[in-house]
């Protein structure tokens, strides 16, 4: 009897430290437990910052505008790039504002050298990217932060005892700078950034792959690189005229794009910083059949060694053809999207992908009924967009969370500051007289600049 009450005993204490244990487990927060960003992100390019660089000898610190002293058209480039307005990018500080955005980690793409933050993460609590251990940093340099993507960002590194020197593709006059030349690994820099491809929860997935698409099967390209076609060749110094130095191989570093800018009076720069549309677009082919009207438009993505559009992956390529009458008036709209579609919640996926692939010809055919004498013309357009009217009202409704006075205004007003899309082709077809005529990218880039506001 006596043993039974013991076992007895033995096993209630047994239960309640059990319980006891379990409720630990579930009801109280775990010990705190700083994990290093390179354990967690498998020292991805993208997960943490440059790391401080010093003044650089003959030059002082490491900012864009102490560049710009000899390298004086380069820098007027980069003045208009993306690059230059990565942080300043209004749809960027809309997301920042958010408060799920992983601010630390978004900035390590958009202001990627330590000498720009005010705080540095090297541990994670936990690992949870959600609870980074932010540090003061003591190198931080306000004005360098302004820069975004900043000379440094590709041009500047250490050397084995920690002095910057700068990074070159060519050079035979001795700068007043430590100088190394390596191509390849300014080469190699752009997909740090530009091939961020990682899940970070059920909602929060970064899905720019570039890299990924230079080399998927059946690209024809070859092994082209982004400067191929984003940094134009030029014969050109590299510095001001009254340094005296030989004319030699230089790069455009305007970065232009898909012909979208940052802001609406940077439309002007484009043609001159080297766009090109990828795509050979056909003239539009038409018919008429009684009261039908057939038409046919092909798109080749004849020069980009990614798919068109690339990058954000809200980006699209819309076509659009529309009917008009002898006054101009708008009768009847088709419209056909090529891109991605993606399900953001309960878990971000992607549904669909119909972005035209290196080398790959999209043909879109359709048929407008009901065609009437008064239906005298056709407009054919494509544009490049990387703003939804939807995102945008998202954007203006949230305007309050930007912490900036001025941000705010900009936000909430959005479309008078931020081009949403660029016309990249425009054609009108007279219907009865069969002419055509095709818009030039400079008139393409102008009625794209006015339609500020809409």
């Amino acid at each position: 009897m006596f043993l039974n009450k013991r076992r007895s005993l033995t096993l209630a204490v047994l239960s309640l430290s059990l319980a006891l244990s379990l409720f630990y487990c579930i009801f109280t927060k775990p010990k705190d437990k700083p994990i290093p960003v390179d354990e967690v992100f498998s020292q991805a390019p993208w997960s943490k910052p440059l790391p401080y660089l010093p003044p650089l000898a003959g030059v002082g610190e490491v900012r864009a505008e102490n560049c710009g002293r000899c390298h004086v058209e380069i820098y007027a480039e980069w003045k208009t790039s993306t690059h230059a307005n990565a942080l300043s990018d209004l749809q960027f500080q809309s997301e920042l504002s958010k408060s799920s955005s992983p601010r630390w980690l978004c900035l390590n793409c958009h202001t990627p050298v330590a000498n720009q933050r005010e705080t540095l993460v090297n541990y994670l609590n936990n690992g949870n990217y959600r609870t980074p251990i932010e540090e003061p940093n003591p190198n931080f340099d306000p004005k360098m932060k302004a820069e975004g993507v900043t000379c440094a960002v590709c041009h500047v590194r250490l050397d084995e005892q920690g002095n910057s020197y700068v990074l070159g593709a060519n050079g035979t006059t001795k700068p007043p700078h430590p100088i190394k030349i390596d191509p390849d690994k300014l080469r190699n820099r752009c997909l740090d950034c530009h091939n961020a491809n990682y899940v970070l929860d059920d909602q929060l997935v970064c899905a720019f792959k570039t890299g990924i698409e230079l080399e998927q099967k059946g690209n024809s390209h070859g092994k082209v690189t982004c400067g191929s076609c984003h940094m134009g060749e030029l014969q050109r110094k590299l510095v001001k005229p009254e340094l005296d130095t030989p004319i030699r191989t230089s790069h455009k570093h305007s970065f232009i794009g898909g012909g979208v800018p940052k802001k609406f009076e940077l439309y002007e720069k484009q043609i001159p910083g080297g766009y090109r549309t990828g795509l050979k677009i056909e003239p539009l082919k038409w018919k008429k059949k009684g009261n039908e009207l057939e038409y046919s438009v092909s798109l080749t993505n004849e020069k980009a060694a990614h798919n068109i559009p690339t990058g954000d992956p809200e980006r699209f390529i819309l076509l659009k053809i529309s009917l008009l009458d002898a006054k101009g008036k708008s009768l009847a709209t088709k419209e056909i999207k090529f891109g991605q579609e993606w399900e953001w919640y309960p878990k971000a996926r992607l549904v669909a992908d119909t972005r035209i692939l290196p080398g790959e010809t999209k043909v879109w055919k359709d048929l407008f009924f009901g065609i009437e004498k008064e239906h005298s013309k056709i407009i054919f357009e494509i544009y490049h967009t990387r703003l939804k009217e939807s995102n945008a009202e998202h954007m203006r409704k949230n305007s309050e969370n930007v912490h900036s006075d001025l941000l705010r205004k900009k936000i909430s007003e959005i479309e008078n500051f931020y081009p949403f899309s660029t016309i990249v082709h425009k054609e009108d077809i007279d219907l009865n007289s069969g002419k055509s005529r095709v818009y030039s990218t400079e008139e393409l880039f102008r009625i794209s600049k006015n339609r500020k506001g809409e």
